[in-house]
């Protein structure tokens, strides 16, 4: 390539022209990656924008568009564009700065904005006034044919800003790919008391695993709430693990991270770690024999005899739900702990189901019974409540409820008693054979759940129902980890940045000529890159001063000169 074709191409792509838009395509792009979320499951993107439009988008790499290559091209271009302008720009620009030239010709002399024409008395003194007037100025000086020319600078190095705003960019750039080829962000779970060392994150639209140079420990995770049942605050205690060997152990926090080796560790979420579940089963059918079965969240239970399974998805030991009506204020109250879990039985429909623990007690202190919340389309918005009848955390209550089914079967074919008198019969052996003599203080609660559950029970699909008994909660911390090699970088970038700009925007170069000529003539001229109606009123002001101490008068104005 000849020295006329590479100095063509500097040129072009080193103009404002090719900068503006790249940079306008580069912010448009920008826009859609803030307002298109990047790296979300590939379903969502699916579900949201169709087939079409998702393959379109997918084949652009709209998903993941900051590692997208028209991106990455688009900052490749922006990268030479500004490299081209300082190539082309710097060397005149450090001439200028370092060379004052003090000569102006008449031509230039005309084109000053500023020119005030004088009549001096003494012009020895006129100049000494000036170098004084103007001290901390930077004076270079000329003289040809009898005239004599004295330039004053302030902010001669203005022409810096522009060197190091373009200079900065540049480092901001090489900082954000630093950060793209050789950094990373992506999630891992670590259970109480378990161990992991590997992350996971999406790259376009595939989920990648990265093994990180050392291994994370959660030895504990504590979580406090707000009265509403919103998360307050959640705390991990880690321990980082370098070959087997603990060399750091810290709280981290939200917004508050660990440092170790270049890795951030931010604390981002939390969830159920599998904690362990004790439930009782009771029949619905059959013998009333009631079983205990272990499980864990996320593992699934499998009746040994076929007739059902129950997926378990998650467990919550706090449930706090607003108990207000509509158009009362709200009344915050915590329901207990809750187990949800897929049940799955032949013949019924599968379907999502909230099991609490404890029996609802109304503001009146009345124990309604044990509750339920079930979703037949298996979204958690669609709960909607159950009620039982039983409070399954009383024996009683089963005792009582399986004595009536069997007393009901006994009387229903006696013709002996009759059919208006059969559920009072009924209830009157169960109670006997339950209770005998000795009954509870508080039986006409209980008569009333069992009577409720009677219209409740039978109806349920399932062979059996499980209650959760006991837990042992365990939580899993979600930590974010990220490595950005690049970001001290663009933090200097950023400085730098910052600096040029003040020096552009504060520091501007302002340049006056006294120009001494035979006969007492004389003039003084300026100009200046930014604020020309200050500058021109401070050249006024030192006109004015110099009438006034008498070292010389104005004999006519030029452009710019007031009088």
């Amino acid at each position: 390539m000849n020295r006329a074709l590479f100095s063509t191409w500097v040129a072009r792509l080193g103009s404002m022209t090719f900068a503006v838009v790249v940079l306008i395509v580069l912010a448009l792009a920008s826009t859609i990656g803030t307002v298109l979320l990047q790296n979300e499951e590939q379903t969502d993107y699916l579900d949201a924008f169709g087939p079409l439009w998702y393959w379109v988008l997918r084949w652009l790499g709209m998903f993941d568009m900051y590692h997208a290559w028209w991106f990455l091209g688009l900052l490749v271009f922006l990268t030479v564009s500004l490299s081209a302008c300082l190539w082309r720009n710097v060397p005149k620009m450090l001439k200028e700065m370092r060379v004052q030239k003090a000569w102006l010709g008449e031509r230039h002399w005309r084109h000053l904005p500023v020119r005030f024409e004088l009549r001096a008395k003494d012009p020895a003194r006129l100049e000494a006034w000036f170098r004084a007037r103007l001290a901390g100025w930077r004076f270079s000086e000329a003289e040809a044919e009898g005239v004599r020319f004295v330039r004053a600078d302030a902010g001669w190095f203005h022409k810096w800003g522009y060197i190091l705003a373009h200079g900065g960019i540049l480092v901001i750039l090489l900082g954000g790919w630093m950060s793209i080829e050789f950094g990373f962000r992506g999630t891992m779970n670590v259970v109480e008391g378990g161990t992991n060392d590997t992350i996971q994150f999406l790259r376009g639209t595939e989920v990648v695993e990265k093994k990180l140079p050392f291994t994370v420990r959660c030895n504990d995770f504590s979580i406090a709430f707000y009265p509403t049942g919103q998360p307050k605050e959640f705390r991990s205690n880690l321990t980082i693990l370098d070959h087997g060997k603990e060399v750091l152990t810290r709280d981290i926090i939200v917004n508050e991270p660990l440092e170790y080796r270049g890795i951030r560790i931010y604390q981002a979420s939390f969830g159920d770690g599998g904690s362990p579940l004790v439930l009782r089963l009771f029949p619905l059918r059959g013998d009333g024999k009631v079983r205990r079965i272990r499980s864990r969240v996320y593992e699934t239970w499998r009746d040994p005899e076929g007739r059902m399974s129950i997926e378990f998805r998650n467990l919550r030991p706090f449930n706090v739900e607003n108990m207000a009506d509509p158009g009362e204020p709200k009344r915050f109250r915590d329901l207990g702990p809750a187990v949800e879990f897929v049940l799955r039985a032949p013949g019924a429909r599968p379907v999502l189901v909230k099991g609490f623990m404890n029996p609802f007690v109304d503001e009146k202190g009345k124990d309604r019974g044990s509750f339920l919340m079930i979703s037949t389309s298996g979204d958690a918005k669609d709960y909607r409540p159950v009620f039982l009848g039983l409070d399954f955390t009383n024996d009683d209550d089963w005792k009582l409820y399986r004595a009536f089914v069997r007393a009901l079967a006994q009387v229903r074919d006696d013709p002996a008693v009759p059919a208006k008198r059969k559920s009072f019969v009924a209830f009157k052996r169960a109670l006997d054979e339950v209770f005998g003599d000795a009954r509870p203080e508080d039986l006409p609660e209980i008569a009333e759940r069992v009577l409720a559950a009677t219209q409740v029970l039978p109806r349920l699909p399932w062979p059996a129902l499980p209650v959760l008994a006991d837990f042992e909660q365990r939580y899993y911390t979600g930590l974010e980890v990220a490595r950005d090699p690049g970001m001290n970088v663009v933090w200097a970038g950023s400085a730098v940045l910052v600096i040029g700009l003040v020096v552009m925007l504060y520091f501007p170069h302002r340049r006056l000529w006294l120009r001494l000529g035979p006969d007492g003539r004389a003039a003084l001229g300026g100009s200046t890159n930014r604020g020309e109606l200050d500058f021109a009123r401070f050249a006024e002001q030192l006109v004015h001063e110099l009438e006034a101490q008498g070292l010389a008068r104005i004999s006519n104005t030029g452009k710019g000169g007031r009088r």
